[in-house]
């Protein structure tokens, strides 16, 4: 989403051009739910609200992988009728849409003109949600989203519950982090429209951010993601590298293929590799974005946090936002928190 999409949106949600979802009728009637573009879903499932929905998008049927929150939707879901491929900046299938009734249609990443359409054309309920510009989390804009959703579900109590749940996070890590020293680190692997390998990154990270980290790819430019020069890289030779779980197959590839480049890199010289959890994958999975930074302030920080079990936070964050552990279920399918070996692929859990 661009920042002038982002803009309109949020203006959407403030002025009340949403106002069909409330004016008309009151929240408990939105029980015909739909959830379109990138990390509507996700919402839902943050509300606990997925069994309202009455149809998805073939995007959220793909194999589990990379986003968290669809190793805890219920099964049932699956068999839900389509409303189209999904997709960034997408209009649904508006036939199959009409035909399923929906009173509520949750929205990200559609543009003015396309939510113009489904009210007037479609005559439907629509509520624009955000997560901020694409691929770069905004908390600001997640909580007035999600609160935006709540308030049209009946579900305010739970959205109330997760911004408590995240700013007290925030506000623990910026209390026990506030005399340590911004410790440089480079993350690779971020993924957006795809994966990418380690030369895919972002400034303005904001597990990086929470972590108390010197984030290397600040020095670079503007803040959201890019690619970097490996020579510029090499030149800034990062004391500890973290790889995004979205990007670790094709990190992994390059190692394989080119093993002397990373050798030059004293982070895999001296073993200082670490996996994160996918931060993107159909936009932003918040619960991932709090776990990495409590692992990646664990590791450059471990004084200030030498008290913290990373496998037990990153549980009570996944329990909290999702209703249920799915560390486990994640690590099956290769992803975690914990130091990678780029030789083996391997990466063990940090305790």
């Amino acid at each position: 989403m661009t920042a002038c999409t982002r803009r309109h949106v949020l203006g959407l949600l403030v002025a009340g051009l949403a106002a069909p979802v409330w004016r008309s009728s009151s929240a408990a009637s939105a029980e015909r739910v739909l959830a379109v573009g990138p990390g509507a879903l996700r919402l839902l499932a943050y509300l606990e609200a997925t069994e309202r929905l009455v149809g998805l998008e073939d995007m959220e049927r793909r194999p589990l992988s990379t986003s968290s929150y669809r190793y805890a939707l219920p099964p049932g879901l699956a068999d839900l009728p389509s409303i189209g491929p999904g997709g960034p900046g997408r209009l649904p299938d508006l036939e199959q849409l009409l035909a399923l009734r929906p009173n509520l249609v949750a929205t990200v990443t559609l543009d003015g003109q396309q939510l113009q359409a489904l009210r007037e054309r479609a005559g439907l309920r629509v509520l624009p949600l955000s997560y901020g510009d694409t691929g770069l989390l905004r908390i600001d804009d997640l909580l007035t989203s999600l609160r935006a959703l709540a308030a049209a579900l009946g579900r305010e109590a739970r959205a109330e519950q997760l911004a408590g749940f995240l700013t007290a996070n925030l506000a623990e890590l910026r209390e026990r982090l506030a005399d340590a020293t911004p410790a440089a680190a480079y993350l690779g692997g971020v993924s957006l429209q795809g994966a990418h390998g380690l030369t895919s990154t972002q400034s303005g990270h904001l597990p990086l951010v929470w972590a108390g980290a010197d984030n290397l790819a600040d020095r670079a430019g503007p803040t959201g993601h890019f690619f970097i020069d490996r020579e510029q890289l090499l030149l800034w030779d990062p004391p500890t590298l973290f790889i995004d779980g979205g990007g670790l197959a094709g990190v992994l590839t390059e190692y394989a293929e080119n093993p002397g480049f990373y050798q030059r890199l004293q982070a895999v010289r001296e073993g200082r590799v670490y996996l994160t959890l996918p931060f993107n994958a159909y936009n932003t999975n918040v619960e991932n974005a709090l776990a990495n930074a409590w692992m990646m302030a664990r590791v450059l920080h471990p004084a200030a946090l030498a008290d913290l079990d990373v496998p037990t936070r990153a549980g009570a964050i996944m329990r909290t936002f999702l209703g249920a552990d799915v560390m486990p279920a994640l690590a099956r399918n290769g992803q975690g928190l914990g130091r990678l070996d780029l030789e083996t692929g391997q990466w063990t859990p940090l305790s």
